[in-house]
């Protein structure tokens, strides 16, 4: 993906992101449709690329631009399954929730950005294992729980859904640090380093739509994150709020819905 090897660059200008952009007409409409939606919430339309570029910046249209081609990549030209929707869906709920809880945190402006990609991209390995081997993937899904559907996926096909998505993500020339995030994403740790803030951004986003405290710890370092990361309940209610309230418009304009 040169373009995302380009919005990576310190050195891109952004013209030269501008540029590439419109090269690919199709791309380039969706982002600012994206740009446009209530989840960003703008305080004016967005007409041109120079806008969005420049009243999201490059690492929130970055985010928008791996969406969308993450979409188109693995989806194609078929129909998208049941299952691959619900995936999609709550990959787009844990990328808002994610970069809402890095923001909460104050953890700056990358690690927000970061969060939101990882959080998009972090079931990508198993949205591959749904559109590759539908039938068996869905009927792991249905018969297992996640701690153990996760044994079953590396008994069936060498790897957990994690390892694929961090392959993918590699494959991609993603950043190192949010290769290894999706990697680890079901860890049974923190990693140190500069992942650690990223990992533990899209851990906690999971962990919001898990009731069962259970099979929250069976899946995450439950107390390593309690410790890690402090929120108000305020302000995490207002994260999900906004987040529930644009992640259907989010999906239609990934071509998901």
């Amino acid at each position: 993906m040169r373009l995302v090897e380009l919005l990576e660059s310190e050195t891109a200008t952004l013209g030269e992101v501008e540029t590439l952009l419109k090269a690919e007409p199709v791309l380039c409409g969706r982002v600012l449709q994206i740009a446009n939606s209530a989840y960003y919430g703008l305080p004016r339309a967005v007409s041109t690329l120079q806008q969005a570029l420049m009243l999201l910046g490059v690492y929130a249209v970055k985010g928008i631009v791996l969406g969308v081609a993450a979409a188109a990549a693995i989806q194609g030209s078929r129909a998208v399954s049941e299952l691959e929707r619900a995936l999609w869906r709550r990959s787009v709920a844990v990328a808002g929730y994610a970069q809402g809880i890095a923001r909460a945190c104050r953890w700056g402006y990358r690690v927000a950005e970061d969060a939101y990609i990882t959080g998009l991209l972090h079931d990508i390995g198993a949205i591959f294992l749904t559109a590759r081997f539908p039938g068996v993937y869905h009927s792991l899904i249905q018969s297992d729980s996640e701690p153990f559907s996760i044994m079953r996926e590396r008994e069936l096909f060498g790897y957990d859904h994690a390892e694929i998505g961090a392959m993918i993500a590699e494959h991609w020339k993603l950043p190192e640090r949010i290769v290894r995030a999706i990697g680890e994403h079901h860890a049974p740790y923190l990693p140190e380093g500069d992942v650690r803030l990223l990992t533990a951004s899209v851990m906690e986003a999971n962990l919001w739509d898990i009731e069962d405290s259970a099979l929250a710890e069976a899946l995450y370092p439950v107390a390593e994150l309690n410790t890690l990361i402090r929120i108000e309940k305020q302000t995490a209610e207002s994260v999900r709020q906004r987040v529930r309230d644009t992640v259907d418009a989010l999906c239609e304009l990934l071509l998901i819905a």
